[in-house]
């Protein structure tokens, strides 16, 4: 292999970071807090958000939890502004049905509710685009509700309905899950203001009995999406974004980039890419990682990537100087390092 991928980790065989001691102690808390309680997972992008919250998912799973997961991005392509959260809302309605699985057990006139359910934030949507088209929104709101008994007319019974449901579902004695937990990735990759109105409405939709959220989103994101109600942060207004923040999350945790073992991923990564270590190498190259592109494991991978490619061509060279192969690769990793992070000292080391 002479590249990695920048996939998250899905399981605990591949936390070659070690962060495995704070998905337990976040699933232990999970577990034994009340509800409902929001979860920010705060860190910048490619700090390993997506993979914690695949080792949580993993360990919740077998712990009475049902767990649906939902990436943000996915519901934000090609919609334009406010259009993103009825799609969110909607995409989690689904989500939980797919969690609950053959534990699905409604009788008919929960089944209703829940049609109902589905088809009020389906209307959300649809009103947003008959207000962008002219349309009579009322006209288009009554088209997707079709007429049920159990219409759903404002937020408010729209919170009372999922509430209702989970219930339902969580006090069936058939069923083993007593909790629910909804992950919600990658709100850091969708434009600033929706990502904002979308925890707002979670806040307002779902902030009901039996339900955990977690989010993977960045306070400089929300404080982003902020400006447009706020203004440019200041000193003056800081504590307005803050205070957003915490009545959204009840939780914040911030990615423990700090702690992570690169030794031990340089290692095995380097490795993989056929590059062997001599004993205690391992610490100087993670120095040096420290002293450049510091721990974001998505960094880290383009920097090693980038190592892999250097590399190859340095022994394709045939002018390479005959030097030892493990200092030759070293010096080759430190000075790659310097060129992504300090490129004006590199260009002063190389003219």
């Amino acid at each position: 292999m002479i590249s990695i991928t920048d996939k998250p980790i899905v399981t605990i065989s591949e936390d070659l970071l070690k962060v495995d001691r704070h998905a337990k102690a976040l699933s232990d808390f999970i577990l034994r807090s009340d509800t409902p309680l929001t979860i920010g997972l705060q860190g910048e992008w490619g700090s390993g958000k997506t993979s914690l919250m695949y080792l949580l998912r993993e360990k919740l799973q077998s712990s009475h939890v049902a767990t649906a997961w939902l990436n943000t991005w996915e519901y934000s392509l090609f919609r334009g502004a406010h259009e993103t959260t009825p799609a969110v809302l909607q995409g989690l309605l689904v989500k939980l049905k797919d969690a609950c699985g053959d534990q699905w057990t409604l009788n008919d006139e929960a089944k209703e509710k829940w049609r109902s359910v589905v088809r009020f934030a389906g209307a959300l949507g649809n009103q947003l685009l008959a207000n962008k088209a002219g349309i009579d929104a009322k006209a288009a709101i009554d088209e997707v509700k079709g007429g049920s008994a159990q219409n759903i007319t404002d937020i408010a019974e729209l919170k009372a309905a999922i509430a209702d449901i989970i219930d339902r579902l969580i006090q069936d004695p058939k069923n083993d899950f007593k909790r629910v937990v909804f992950f919600v990735d990658d709100l850091d990759r969708i434009n600033p203001a929706d990502a904002v109105e979308v925890l707002e409405a979670l806040k307002n939709v779902f902030d009901i009995p039996h339900c955990i959220f977690l989010l993977a989103i960045d306070y400089d994101v929300v404080v982003k999406g902020l400006e447009g109600k706020f203004g440019p942060k200041t000193e003056a207004n800081e504590r307005e974004f803050r205070s957003f923040f915490d009545k959204i999350i009840q939780l914040p945790f911030s990615m423990p980039t700090g702690t992570y073992d690169i030794e031990h991923f340089l290692a095995s990564k380097l490795k993989d890419l056929g590059i062997s270590q001599q004993a205690g190498r391992e610490e100087l190259f993670a120095k040096v990682v420290k002293y450049t592109v510091g721990y974001n494991p998505r960094s880290l991978k383009r920097y090693i990537n980038s190592f892999s490619l250097l590399n190859s061509i340095r022994k394709l060279d045939e002018a390479a100087e005959e030097q030892g192969e493990e200092t030759d690769e070293l010096m080759l990793f430190a000075l790659l390092g310097i060129q992504i992070s300090y490129p004006k000292i590199f260009r002063l080391l190389t003219a």
